[in-house]
């Protein structure tokens, strides 16, 4: 039986290692705390996502349909019983800097996205299996009001209610009725000066 070389050995090590850190899920990452209480707001002011032409409604949208209509994309889960949660997760290489969104269901939501989280990505970060670029004909992607990652424009800020000078996070609460079901949103957007780096946003309709 011949002898392996350590470098033989290393390189096998350094492949496992890659392939069993491309086989782990994309988490999306966890809701920030916000010290300051939200913004209170009149009306709903969640709206569709739109992925090129493809619009996803919060709360009518279902994950499997959104990824047969992409054609691309890892269904995702952790967790079980009521804290189990499934997404969808997407990256947008030729954004600058790159950019993550996930589409995520909740156990209560029964495969409907109820949440869009998006994120700045660090230098260095890439595409992987369990979260592939997405492909162009779903680009750009936004908001349906213009919401997304970046400069919010003057116009975008007044209609959140999003004040001129901020902190580092800007929240807003929007709860009605509609018939028997009582409708929540909330956003969370993450700031660093004035630009958006991460944005929280949730749509449901509950008993």
């Amino acid at each position: 039986m011949p002898i392996r070389s350590p470098s033989w050995l290393t390189a096998l090590l350094l492949a496992s290692a890659t392939a069993a850190f491309a086989d782990t899920v994309v988490p999306p990452p966890a809701w920030p705390v916000v010290k300051d209480s939200p913004a209170t707001l009149a009306a709903d002011p969640v709206r569709p996502l739109l992925m090129g032409a493809l619009r996803v409604s919060l709360d009518g949208s279902t994950l499997a349909d959104t990824r047969k209509a992409i054609g691309a994309g890892v269904a995702q889960r952790q967790g079980k019983g009521t804290d189990a949660l499934d997404w969808l997760c997407y990256t947008l290489a030729d954004a600058t800097p790159m950019q993550r969104v996930w589409l995520t269901s909740s156990e209560l939501s029964r495969g409907r996205i109820d949440a869009v989280i998006a994120a700045d990505l660090p230098a260095g970060a890439a595409a992987s299996p369990q979260c592939p670029d997405l492909p162009p004909k779903f680009k750009p992607v936004r908001f349906d009001d213009g919401l997304w990652l970046g400069n919010p424009s003057p116009e975008l800020r007044r209609s959140l209610g999003i004040p001129a000078k901020t902190g580092p996070h800007f929240s807003s609460l929007f709860q009605g009725q509609t018939g028997n079901l009582q409708m929540v949103s909330s956003t969370v957007i993450e700031f660093k000066g004035s630009r958006a780096v991460s944005l929280y946003v949730a749509h449901s309709t509950q008993n």
